[in-house]
């Protein structure tokens, strides 16, 4: 019997197959992250990327992606948490 993904994972991950996986050496220092942000709409998701932008320095607005037969959409943000955004000093 299969319990399931891991809560916390080391490795390797991909969301759905369409973005690039995700692993070790994308994250290595602390403080950097990657966020993988589901939203309804197009618009909702870029307000929350843009909301990230302005805490923490991040990779930006990207591409926000639909995946057939799956409700909702989906982007990926990588930030540095321990740098400031353009809302910070």
């Amino acid at each position: 019997m299969d319990p399931g993904p891991a809560a916390n994972r080391s490795g390797s991950t991909a969301v759905a197959g369409l973005m690039k996986p995700i692993d070790e050496q994308h994250i290595a220092e602390p403080g950097l992250v990657v966020l993988d942000i589901t939203g309804g709409d197009e618009d909702t998701v870029r307000a929350v990327m843009a909301a990230l932008e302005e805490r923490w320095a991040t990779s930006g607005v990207g591409p926000v992606r639909r995946d057939p037969g799956e409700p909702g959409v989906r982007a990926r943000i990588y930030a540095d948490v321990l740098r400031p955004g353009r809302g910070g000093p």
